[in-house]
């Protein structure tokens, strides 16, 4: 089964943190606006012009959906605008998709969901859940009128991992020798070689994402759209202001070795299979995208951009303030940290040396800098 590095996240306490990343939501809310106005628009064509005359019931999908409550809001909002652009008096018949992980909780999802049982009656919407990996085909060809992701497709396809390879063969990439391995664990931070860096980029990065919207570019209709919305740079988890280059986990990890609480060969295989990309590495993966080949068919060569931004935000928990902030940045990558096999004690040790850097480095009444990237993307028509 693929599978994708948001399974190295625990994903239950991230469900609960996440809304402290909610402006990725807020802040796109225009761009969804337009993309539900322009839904509107094709709906209409294709009514008027159906024969016989009835309404279809048009299929939305929102990808990584984690307890689905940060996509109910969202979704309420995009349901709101399109059946106003649409017809408010003869509203358009909707069915949704929720994917997820195959390793997250489907349980919670269905149970978000369900208690919104009213919402989904009163908007005359169907649903269901669907526990897959977004790096594998989801849907039927041509069959998707709208879809949506939000803080997800920096995560990458660890099934692009050479069979029977932990996930820390991935810090070999430029540097076989493993020369400066204990110096970074996530590839953003600026200790990370340049080299490196680059091989992560061009060899992961942007063919995996690539590879997503070739998928999705078969799936969605002609003239149908999707909006994605990932973590990108700069972002203050990773890619600091102050005078050190290594991010707030690899120097815990760092002051732990030195304490002597950790040995040093953990850091070595620790590695956070995720990219925070840039407007132009999104631009690069939908180029990429045009040469892939499904079904002796290149569906990415149909894709183009309609809108790729970067957007600045604040990472921040006004009712729990930096405890908020730490256990979100926690649930991210503790799975990351427990994949290089450290004792219970060291675990202990590297989450508690952690937290107290949290408190050193960043202000919980600011919060935490960070910045997504927002791009619409069409299918053009045929």
């Amino acid at each position: 089964m693929a599978t994708s590095g948001t399974s190295t996240m625990e994903i239950d306490s991230y469900a609960k943190y996440s809304r402290n990343q909610y402006d990725a939501h807020r802040l796109t809310r225009g761009m969804l606006g337009d993309s539900m106005g322009r839904l509107a628009v094709r709906c209409k064509l294709e009514d008027d012009y159906s024969e016989p005359k009835q309404k279809q019931r048009r299929l939305i999908a929102d990808l990584g959906s984690a307890d689905g409550s940060s996509s109910l809001a969202t979704l309420d909002f995009a349901v709101r605008s399109l059946q106003r652009n649409y017809n408010p008096d003869d509203p358009l018949l909707l069915n949704v998709t929720f994917e997820e992980h195959p390793k997250s909780d489907e349980k919670k999802l269905r149970s978000t969901l369900e208690s919104n049982k009213k919402w989904f009656e009163r908007n005359d919407i169907t649903w269901n859940v669907l526990m897959k990996s977004f790096y594998e085909p989801l849907f039927d060809r041509d069959s998707v009128d709208f879809l949506m992701s939000y803080i997800c497709l920096h995560w990458l396809d660890t099934t692009d991992l050479p069979e029977g390879e932990h996930i820390s063969y991935w810090k070999s990439l430029g540097d076989e020798n493993r020369v400066m391995a204990c110096d970074w664990v996530q590839i953003n931070e600026a200790s990370a070689p340049l080299r490196v860096q680059e091989e992560w980029r061009s060899k992961l990065a942007v063919n995996h994402l690539a590879k997503f919207l070739a998928l999705r570019a078969r799936e969605i209709k002609p003239g149908a759209e999707m909006l994605l919305v990932m973590v990108g740079q700069p972002h203050e988890f990773i890619t600091l202001t102050d005078k050190e280059k290594t991010g707030p986990l690899t120097r815990a990890l760092k002051r732990c070795v030195a304490k002597g609480k950790l040995r040093r060969d953990v850091i070595d295989k620790t590695v956070v299979p995720y990219y925070i990309r840039t407007v132009d590495d999104v631009r690069a993966a939908v180029q990429g995208a045009e040469s892939i080949e499904i079904d002796n068919e290149t569906p990415g060569a149909k894709l183009e951009i309609i809108d790729c931004r970067s957007i600045a935000a604040v990472t921040k928990d006004d009712n729990n303030g930096m405890d908020g902030i730490f256990d979100l940045f926690w649930s991210i990558h503790m799975h990351c940290i427990q994949a290089a096999n450290p004792s219970e004690e060291e675990f202990v040790s590297i989450k508690e040396e952690a937290r107290k850097l949290f408190d050193e480095i960043y202000d919980a009444n600011e919060g935490v800098p960070s910045t997504f990237v927002a791009c619409t993307l069409r299918r053009r028509q045929e």
